[in-house]
């Protein structure tokens, strides 16, 4: 279980779900509303690796960061396709750097493909609807950062995992007895 604190009123407990999801299998996620001060909440996994996870990132090693503007939100991805499959596919559009895919169980993925630049991005939504082979139709969207996710990704790579004073999110790994 992980603590969650600083949680702005404005998100909603399925985008928290599904931004802890990148980490591990999220079996709930409980939000604590506390009238004009931050809520927080709890995170729960279905065992400790994803809060392994997480605590490394925060222990000085950093993800690499892309502007938005060199990646999309791709949804729809089915269960059976690779990330060297949806890579080769993306080629098509421009020089991919890396795809990052999120599985979930019940629904189809979602991920996030990444370019050298904006212009494959901007060539991709002019070029809509864009079909993966078998005619699955693939749900493209311009990337968007919620200015919740920058923080919780500021404190989870800069080792904020305890509270601080200001309005950073963070981070504070809980374990049940």
């Amino acid at each position: 279980m992980l603590f969650v604190g600083n949680i702005p009123h404005d998100v909603e407990k399925t985008e928290l779900v599904e931004f802890f999801e990148q980490f591990g299998s999220v079996l709930d996620f409980k939000i604590i509303s506390r009238g004009k001060h931050p809520n927080f909440g709890f995170v729960v996994f279905n065992d400790s690796e994803p809060v392994q996870k997480i605590l490394s990132k925060s222990e000085g090693r950093r993800m690499v960061r892309y502007p938005d503007a060199h990646q999309l939100f791709i949804g729809n991805i089915p269960h059976d396709v690779e990330k060297p499959e949806l890579m080769e596919f993306f080629e098509q559009f421009g020089s991919v750097l890396d795809f990052k895919i999120i599985s979930r169980e019940k629904h189809p993925n979602f991920g996030f493909v990444v370019f050298n630049n904006s212009e494959p991005v901007q060539k991709i939504l002019s070029s809509r609807p864009i079909e993966l082979f078998d005619n699955v139709r693939l749900n493209v969207q311009k990337k968007k950062t919620h200015s919740w996710f920058n923080k919780l990704c500021l404190s989870i790579n800069s080792g904020s995992t305890y509270p601080t004073m200001g309005n950073s999110v963070y981070l504070i790994p809980l374990q049940l007895v």
